[in-house]
């Protein structure tokens, strides 16, 4: 007895859901149903819609599905499964109301087209019954398997969003690329633009991708500022794209990122704020840390164009001179501990193309560290014999040694590939050399002039001769320069000027007695 209830109860269980999906199916999965759907969502978002096909399902939700569905007036958003699930009480109303928006398989190609969103508040038709089911409003947004594209440079990952306004609630973005991966939360005050504010945290992050990106987006928008938005098919001419210009990106972004490549290099621990607008992305503060020390300041990038321009503004501190000059391909040359102040910018396709050819100023200390292959005391010591040879040998360059300091300090102009300074100056434990001239960032070339002026020490313990001669208030000073390039430089003292400076001694030494014996010759002494 109770088995054959069971079997009833069951078959009228199977009966009544079978009879809902008919129902449902009656409701929503019809040719004028797809049309309706399509019209308003057209008009909600002020951009052409097409539906390739549309069906129903009743589980776990009433839910309408719109496959192969397409934005814009080129399909600049494709999406391949589109789910509105809804409650049954409001599809007996024909209304979609509280719906989950799922949609599985887009693909957005930047620049989106500019997009109008509607307001909370229930929408509102001019013919209700006219429409098979209406949709009311939206409570989230899930995109699966999404596709980014701009520029050739392709963005996987998720998104869940709250619509809000113009804009939505940024619940979780959860993108990758490559060599980049990242998730963000935040708020989208306009989806056009897009407007608003999002946290970024990333494991691995790109810098120039990132940069690329917004300058692919941007400059697409650029061709649009200015230009009213092409009113959607079927959408009515008092509608909001019929009138309104493209909106402004404004992007406020906080980022933190384990590690990051930036212009070719590898570093760590970043963060920063940024801001992305149609014309520049920028980053200020920016902090980061590389080659053992700590990059404290801001980057900018001017968008919109073809090459952008990047400018650095900080103050570095604690650089391991010896990994950077490795990594600018000058290994085993200079070895110290380096701090900087940096105002300079370059323009390029990304960071990397850019720092080779930044133009602007930069004062520079590097403390306890050697030169390698330097010997300006080997030079000095050839010269300070003031013997012929010693002066043949000091102007021909002496052997080449390392040469430990103490201190090098210079403020440098930056422009054309090429490092110019007029206060160079090189402390060691025996000597200083102030000096100007110009060098090759690559490393390549130096073109240095300057004075060696040595320790009282080192001056006192030269012979005699010389020390009379060449010495300034006590101390012998040189004339030196510094030619070849970074990795085998050479360093000449000027013999010609030593001789001329001699005379010059002497003759200012005999001047008193000269002076003092023709006084006493006029007067019969």
């Amino acid at each position: 007895m109770w088995k054959k209830v069971l079997l009833g109860v069951l078959g009228l269980f199977v009966v009544a859901v079978l009879g809902l999906f008919l129902w449902v199916r009656s409701v929503l999965a019809s040719d004028a149903v797809q049309v309706a759907l399509a019209q308003q969502i057209s008009a909600a978002i002020g951009q052409p819609v097409a539906i390739g096909d549309l069906s129903a399902s009743i589980y776990p939700r009433i839910t309408v599905v719109l496959k192969d569905v397409t934005i814009g007036a080129k399909s600049e958003l494709a999406v391949k499964t589109l789910d509105l699930g809804t409650d049954f009480r409001a599809l007996l109303s024909r209304r979609i109301e509280h719906a989950t928006m799922k949609l599985d398989g887009a693909r957005a190609q930047l620049p989106l087209p500019p997009l109008t969103l509607g307001s909370d508040a229930p929408a509102e038709t001019s013919e209700p019954a006219s429409s098979p089911v209406e949709i009311v409003s939206i409570d989230s947004v899930i995109l699966s398997n999404l596709e980014i594209v701009s520029g050739g440079r392709t963005l996987k990952g998720n998104i869940e969003v709250v619509p809000q306004g113009q804009g939505v609630i940024v619940k979780h973005i959860g993108l990758a690329a490559e060599d980049m991966s990242l998730t963000a939360t935040g708020t989208i005050t306009d989806l056009a633009g897009p407007a608003g504010d999002i946290t970024l945290k990333a494991g691995a992050l790109n810098v120039d991708r990132l940069i690329a990106f917004f300058n692919d987006f941007s400059g697409g928008l650029a061709a649009g500022v200015g230009a009213p938005a092409t009113a959607p098919a079927g959408a009515p001419a008092s509608s909001p794209a019929a009138t309104t210009a493209a909106s402004s990106l404004h992007l406020a972004v906080s980022i933190e990122a384990e590690r990051a490549t930036l212009g070719g290099l590898t570093i760590e621990q970043m963060s920063g704020k940024a801001l992305a607008t149609d014309t520049s992305v920028s980053v200020e503060p920016l902090t980061f840390n590389l080659f053992g020390g700590k990059y404290d300041g801001g980057l900018t990038a001017t968008l919109g164009t073809a090459l952008p321009t990047f400018r650095w503004k900080a103050n570095v501190s604690g650089i391991n001179v010896a990994a950077a000059t490795a990594y600018a391909g000058s290994p085993n040359t200079v070895t110290g501990t380096a701090n900087a102040s940096v105002d300079i910018a370059g323009t390029g396709a990304d960071l990397s193309t850019a720092m080779k050819t930044v133009a602007g100023q930069v004062r520079l200390e590097v403390v306890n560290g050697i030169v390698k292959n330097l010997g300006i005391v080997r030079s000095v010591g050839a010269a300070t014999q003031l013997s012929l040879n010693g002066l043949k040998q000091a102007s021909a360059s002496a052997s080449n040694t390392d040469e430990p300091f103490t201190r090098i300090a210079a403020t440098v102009m930056l422009a054309n590939g090429t490092a110019t300074t007029e206060d160079m100056r090189f402390d060691a434990a025996d000597l200083s050399l102030h000096a100007s001239g110009v060098a090759q960032l690559d490393g390549s070339a130096m073109n240095l002039k300057g004075r060696l002026q040595l320790s009282e020490d080192l001056s006192t313990q030269i012979n005699q001769t010389m020390l009379k001669l060449s010495q300034d208030k006590g101390r012998v000073v040189l004339p030196a320069t510094i030619t070849g390039s970074l990795a085998s430089p050479v360093v000449k003292v000027d013999a010609g000027d030593i001789a001329k400076r001699a005379l010059r001694n002497t003759a200012k030494e005999a001047a008193p007695a000269l002076i003092k014996r023709g006084i006493g010759g006029l007067f019969g002494k």
